[in-house]
């Protein structure tokens, strides 16, 4: 392989670290909805300006879609099948197959 082909393959794997450590973001938040630990609300507070901005990401989509203001847990829940189908498609793709 070629220095260019590495490159874009690092560059990818890095991106799909990025979305598994806004996965476990996401699923921190959601699960500081039912219990209270210290390791919880660490995790909350230290991912919270990047799950805002998703959020609002997302319930902007919804809005425009024609929803309304939907629940914080509903935009959780559509942000963490969003992530999971779009790291799906990618990982297909860095590894030469189509899903779709």
């Amino acid at each position: 392989m070629g220095l260019l082909t590495n490159l874009i393959l690092g560059l990818g794997h890095l991106l799909l670290v990025a979305v598994d450590l806004l996965f476990v973001l996401l699923l921190a938040r959601m699960l500081s909805y039912r219990w209270h630990s210290r390791w919880l609300m660490a995790v909350n507070a230290a991912g919270k300006p990047y799950l805002d901005w998703l959020t609002g990401r997302i319930e902007r989509t919804l809005r425009r879609v024609g929803q309304k203001a939907p629940s914080e847990r509903i935009v959780l829940f559509v942000a963490m099948v969003a992530i999971s189908l779009m790291r799906l498609l990618f990982t297909g793709w860095l590894a030469g197959k189509r899903y779709l």
